[in-house]
């Protein structure tokens, strides 16, 4: 039976998806106004996407309220094991298009963390309007001991492995562990630099434009996989600087937007998409939205 009360988070996870990919423009990624350095997703196969991903949402919700008191390494494996059905669900949804895997990985362990803390905190369930940066940092806590053994598990056999993902080939090639390293140690790039940043800078200015600026902090701090299989090393550095060096010149909103979409072309032409930043965009929505700062 579904758990009316958590009802509401679900909707959040499901709203950080389509406010990723709704913020416009994007460098490099799909967005509204066009596909980005992609030439195999549109707008709409993310929406179709992320429709998809939403009842698991919920059930990742109820996993980890449910099984608050068992132990961390199963609640883990029931949620990884919904996450390959929702994993199905998803490339079904887009005709075998791999829009949201990476983040369903990691919605999956936060959405579960959430239920786990919230079954715990039952008077925060009741009013949610309470909930603060200190029960965001505690949500993400609770996933460290759930992924401790990630590492190990999935990446120290991969020599012998035939065939790897492009996650597999990163760890191998660069020691780059992606959602899992970030899992592994609690999202500190969440907790200690992008929510931190997105509070004060939503203070500021405009929300769309505080959205742009956390997606050009987040390209410019991310170890970003994607850059990395698509251009390399140097090509993510590269995006790096450039996205600090825009950052720095505090444009004015307008002409953030038009730099925003200069930056586009030029990730088009060098077939460069940032997936990385746009994932880890989409977890600080979330966290946003129980924080009550969009």
């Amino acid at each position: 039976m579904t758990n009316t009360k958590l009802i509401p988070i679900s909707q959040f996870a499901l709203k950080a998806l389509l406010y990723e990919v709704s913020l416009s423009p994007k460098p490099g990624l799909v967005d509204r106004f066009d596909n980005g350095a992609h030439d195999d997703m549109t707008f709409s196969t993310f929406v179709d996407s992320a429709i998809a991903l939403s009842p698991f949402f919920q059930a990742y919700l109820e996993i980890g309220f449910d099984h608050a008191d068992k132990e961390p390494l199963l609640l883990f494996n029931r949620l990884r094991n919904l996450g390959k059905k929702a994993d199905q669900a998803m490339f079904a949804a887009t005709d075998g298009i791999n829009t949201h895997k990476g983040l369903n990985f990691s919605m999956a362990l936060l959405l579960g963390a959430t239920g786990c803390y919230l079954a715990k905190k039952k008077n925060l369930l009741k009013n949610l309007e309470k909930f603060t940066k200190e029960d965001t940092i505690a949500i993400c806590d609770l996933v460290k001991p759930m992924t401790t053994h990630l590492i190990q598990a999935d990446l120290s056999h991969l020599s012998s492995k035939q065939e790897l993902t492009y996650g597999e080939q990163l760890f191998l090639s660069y020691g780059i562990k992606g959602p899992r390293g970030e899992a592994s140690e609690g999202f500190p790039t969440l907790t200690k630099q992008a929510l931190p940043f997105f509070r004060q800078i939503v203070k500021q200015t405009d929300s769309e434009t505080s959205q742009h600026l956390l997606l050009v902090y987040l390209m410019s701090i991310v170890e970003d996989g994607n850059l990395i299989h698509r251009g390399g090393i140097e090509s993510w550095k590269n995006i790096q600087r450039e996205m600090k060096h825009l950052f720095q010149q505090q444009l004015p909103p307008q002409e953030l937007l038009s730099a925003l979409s200069a930056y586009n072309e030029l990730l088009i032409q060098r077939h460069l998409s940032p997936g990385g930043s746009a994932d880890l965009l989409a977890l600080s929505f979330y966290f946003a939205f129980l924080e009550r700062l969009l």
